[in-house]
C-alpha cells in the first residue's frame, strides 16, 4: 500500500481540482496581485503583468545569440536521433530475441510508468529539478520574446497532475507577425536555457568530485527481520545491524548492489562464516558471523537451503573519499540534487527540441520550414511529430512491460 502512495495522491489531487474546475468553470479568483484558476487536474496562478516589447536596434551580439539559440535547437534534435533512436531500435531487437526465448530481457530505454508511482525517495529531487527547469525555460522564452519585439501578456506558475510548471503567454498577434528568425529564436530560447542549466549542474558535480569525493553505489540495510529466516535470532540481529547501516564489503570484497550480496550468499554453504564490513555514520568496522540459518521462502519454493542474514536491503548511493565511505549529508544531498537537475534539464532540452505537437520543436520547424515543397508539406501535416510520438509511446510501453515482468 505504502509504495503506491504517489498514485493515491495523484488520484486525489486530480479528482479534487477536476471537481473544482467543474464547479467554477472559467472563473478566476483574485489573490492580491495574482489570479487563481482551476483546471482539470490542477491549477494555474497568474502572477505576472503585461510586458511591452522592447524595440532596439539589432546588434552584432544579438545576431550571434540568435545563431546560438538556433544551433542549440538543432543540437537537441540531433541528440535525440543519434542517441535515443539507436537505443530504441536496440531495445526492439533485444525484445524480439527475448520473446523468442534466446536472450535475456533488454534494458528499457524509457522510464516505466509504474516506476513513477513507486519510488517515493526521489520525489523531492524531481519536484525541485522540474520546478527549476520549468521556470528557467519559460523565463528564457519571455526574455528573448521581449527582445525580439513580441510582448508578454501574462506569466505564472501552476501544478497539473502533481507536476510543477511555469508558463508565459505571449502576444499572439505580434508573434504571428514576427520574422521567421525571431520566431525561431523565441522557440529555441527555452531549450537553450535548459541545456545551459544542465551544463552548469554538470560542471558543479565535476568540481565537487575533483575535491576527492566520489559517488558510488552501495547496499543499505532497510530493516532487520528474522521472520524470513528459520530461527528466532538471525545473523543480522546477532550482529546488531541497524536500519541505515551500509554493507560495504563481504569477505574483504567490496559490494555495490544487493545482487552482489545475493551472489555471495548463494555461493556460501550453510554453516560457513563470512566477514561483513559495515559502515555506520562514516565509521566502518568488520564483523564475523556464522550463516547458520536459511531463507524460509527460498526453501519452500526451490527446496534449497540458502544462507539467510535476516535483513532487508536496497541499493543506495554513498560518498567515497579514497576507497573508504565518507559521511557528509550536505555533500551527498547536494550531489543528488545536482544529478537530478542535470538529468531533468537535459531531458527538457532534448525532448523540447524535437517536434512533438506541443513542444518548442514544432514551433521552431514551422518557423524555419519552406512553405512549399516536400519538406514544407511534411512540417504542415506534422509527420515528424507523429513519428516521434509513436517512437516515444512504444518505448514507454515496452519499458513498462519489461519493468512489470509480464
Amino acid at each position: 500500500m505504502q509504495q503506491f502512495i504517489l498514485l493515491y495522491m495523484l488520484a486525489l489531487w486530480t479528482l479534487f481540482f477536476t471537481f473544482l474546475s467543474i464547479i467554477f468553470g472559467n472563473r478566476e479568483f483574485k489573490l492580491g496581485f495574482a489570479k487563481l484558476k482551476f483546471f482539470v487536474g490542477g491549477m494555474l496562478l497568474y502572477i505576472g503583468r503585461e510586458v511591452k516589447p522592447v524595440q532596439r536596434k539589432i546588434t552584432r551580439s544579438h545576431k550571434v545569440m540568435r545563431i546560438v539559440y538556433i544551433f542549440a535547437m538543432f543540437l537537441g534534435m540531433a541528440l535525440f536521433y543519434i542517441i535515443f533512436i539507436p537505443s530504441f531500435f536496440n531495445m526492439i531487437k533485444g525484445f524480439i530475441a527475448f520473446s523468442r526465448g534466446v536472450a535475456a530481457p533488454p534494458q528499457p530505454v524509457a522510464v516505466p510508468v509504474p516506476l513513477l508511482f513507486t519510488i517515493t525517495s526521489i520525489v523531492k529531487y524531481l519536484i525541485i529539478s522540474i520546478s527549476i527547469g520549468a521556470a528557467v525555460h519559460e523565463f528564457a522564452h519571455a526574455v528573448v520574446a521581449i527582445r525580439e519585439g513580441v510582448g508578454v501578456r501574462n506569466w505564472g506558475i501552476g501544478c497539473l497532475f502533481l507536476i510543477p510548471l511555469a508558463f508565459v503567454e505571449l502576444d499572439d498577434d505580434l508573434f504571428k507577425n514576427a520574422s521567421s528568425v525571431s520566431k525561431a529564436s523565441i522557440a529555441s530560447a527555452g531549450p537553450f536555457a535548459n541545456a545551459l542549466v544542465a551544463i552548469v549542474a554538470q560542471l558543479l558535480i565535476i568540481f565537487i568530485l575533483f575535491s576527492g569525493v566520489t559517488l558510488s553505489t552501495a547496499v543499505e540495510i532497510v530493516n532487520v527481520d528474522c521472520s524470513i529466516c528459520n530461527v528466532l535470532q538471525c545473523p543480522g540481529e546477532r550482529l546488531g545491524l541497524q536500519s541505515g547501516d551500509i554493507i560495504y564489503a563481504v569477505n574483504g570484497t567490496a559490494v555495490r548492489s544487493v545482487s552482489d550480496i545475493a551472489k555471495i550468499l548463494n555461493a556460501t554453504k550453510l554453516g560457513n562464516a563470512v566477514m561483513l564490513t559495515v559502515c555506520r555514520s562514516g565509521v566502518c568496522f568488520d564483523k564475523n558471523v556464522v550463516l547458520d540459518s536459511y531463507n524460509v521462502e527460498y526453501m519452500s519454493r526451490y527446496g534449497l537451503a540458502k544462507p539467510c542474514l535476516g535483513i532487508g536491503m536496497q541499493d543506495t548511493i554513498i560518498l567515497l573519499r579514497g576507497d573508504k565511505p565518507y559521511s557528509s549529508l550536505f555533500i551527498q544531498e547536494l550531489l543528488q540534487y545536482l544529478n537530478f537537475i542535470f538529468v531533468v534539464n537535459l531531458s527538457l532540452f532534448i525532448f523540447n527540441a524535437i517536434p512533438l505537437f506541443i513542444t518548442d520543436g514544432t514551433i521552431f520547424l514551422s518557423s524555419i520550414a519552406v512553405k512549399k515543397g516536400f519538406i514544407g508539406k511534411l512540417v504542415e501535416v506534422k509527420m515528424l511529430d507523429k513519428i516521434n510520438a509513436a517512437i516515444i509511446l512504444i518505448a514507454i510501453g515496452m519499458s513498462t512491460y519489461l519493468f512489470l515482468g509480464v
